[in-house]
């Protein structure tokens, strides 16, 4: 087992058979502060498949409940519609539903785009016998329609081919 890992070298190498087996477990051998740290050094590349398997070394090694609510506040600051996803399933996974769903709800009033795009993924990542949080979720997009959060599925073709989107505010976003 090498003695560190470079955040850069191992985001950008691709892993063997085994994956990032060995790289997990190196990981938890570290004190949880230095796992944080090295963790969200990792979650600084953005781009395909960089947050994913970021956010799978996150949850395979993450255990103090303040990183991970800290991990994805970090995600939802921000959020990139597809990859809000991950961040919202790695959060359900370490911290639970119902307080991803509270800390969701915290942003109506400060974070509308992050409170749309995650209430489009949540049902999905909810357990189906998890019926409190199923409810509060219907109830959060209630209040998010009554407050005109959630956006309509118009979208525009541009020429070349992207596809834009208009947000909650007017303005136009380009999602390729």
């Amino acid at each position: 087992m090498p003695a560190a890992y470079d955040p850069e070298d191992l985001m950008q190498t691709r892993r063997g058979p085994r994956g990032d087996t060995d790289v997990k477990r190196w990981l938890r051998s570290l004190s949880d502060d230095e796992c944080f740290a090295l963790i969200g050094v990792c979650l600084r590349f953005r781009g395909y498949g960089y947050e994913k398997r970021a956010l799978s070394l996150a949850t395979s090694c993450i255990r103090r409940p303040a990183h991970a609510m800290a991990i994805l506040r970090t995600g939802l600051v921000c959020p990139d519609a597809s990859s809000v996803k991950f961040w919202l399933a790695f959060a359900i996974a370490k911290l639970g539903a119902r307080k991803v769903i509270a800390e969701v709800a915290a942003l109506l009033d400060t974070n509308p785009v992050a409170v749309d795009m995650a209430l489009y993924w949540l049902p999905s990542l909810l357990s189906s016998s998890d019926h409190a949080s199923r409810v509060a979720v219907q109830i959060l997009h209630a209040e998010a329609q009554r407050r005109g959060i959630i956006r309509g599925s118009v979208t525009t073709r541009t020429a070349d081919g992207k596809f834009l989107f208009q947000d909650i505010f007017g303005s136009t976003k380009s999602d390729a």
